[in-house]
């Protein structure tokens, strides 16, 4: 009986030290894990705080519906902040540029502001950086214009990344290059909506280009 009550009392040694060699190697993983979680996230800040600036290169569209051959125009953008960026000097005649001909009036009463500036509100991923990723929600652009010689007001509305998976964009810290997609959602006048886009309308609209 002694010497089984002895056993015992080794096992239950054995097994406390098993445990706290355990713990202890559990505490070392979770302190290294805490410590690359730490040294990635004073990384990614830093690269976000460079991120702001302006840049230049292209926009890209689509403009006929039975090609997929993009065409380009000269672009300007700028990271404001880590939560704001500005797409300069938009021409407002690609916001409709796929309304149908029966609303050429419309068409050209917005076409005819010429540019806008479109504020994007983004919010980088924590989870990526080098390229840095973040999320696009562009803030709708109201327009006063006049169709066939009456007031109106329109409103240019565009899917954000909750609603189109691709309203994103990139920035490579290191080279200053930069990517952003927008889609356009639809087109309101006095508070009707005249035209709803799909992603099959293909009403993209991306930047690509470096800081500057």
């Amino acid at each position: 009986m002694k010497k089984i009550y002895k056993l015992l009392a080794a096992g239950c040694l054995l097994l406390a030290v098993v445990s706290l060699s355990s713990c202890l190697s559990d505490n070392d993983d979770n302190s290294d894990t805490e410590k690359k979680w730490k040294e990635w996230m004073e990384a990614f800040k830093a690269e976000v705080a460079a991120s702001p600036g302006s840049y230049v290169g292209y926009m890209y569209y689509q403009a006929d519906a039975t090609s997929e051959k993009a065409d380009s125009i000269e672009a300007v953008w700028d990271i404001v902040n880590d939560s704001l960026m500005v797409l300069r000097n938009v021409p407002t005649r690609l916001f409709v540029q796929k309304l149908p001909e029966s609303q050429s009036s419309l068409k050209e009463a917005i076409s005819a502001v010429n540019t806008v500036d479109v504020r994007v509100k983004i919010i980088y991923s924590v989870y990526y950086r080098s390229p840095l990723f973040f999320y696009v929600y562009p803030e709708p652009v109201t327009l006063n214009i006049t169709v066939d010689g009456q007031p109106k007001t329109a409103v240019v509305n565009f899917m954000n990344f909750e609603t189109a998976n691709q309203s994103y964009g990139q920035v490579m810290v290191s080279d200053g290059r930069c990517a952003v997609n927008a889609f356009l959602e639809n087109i309101v006048v006095d508070k009707s909506i005249v035209k709803t886009f799909s992603n099959y309308d293909y009403v993209y609209l991306n930047w690509f280009g470096k800081k500057r």
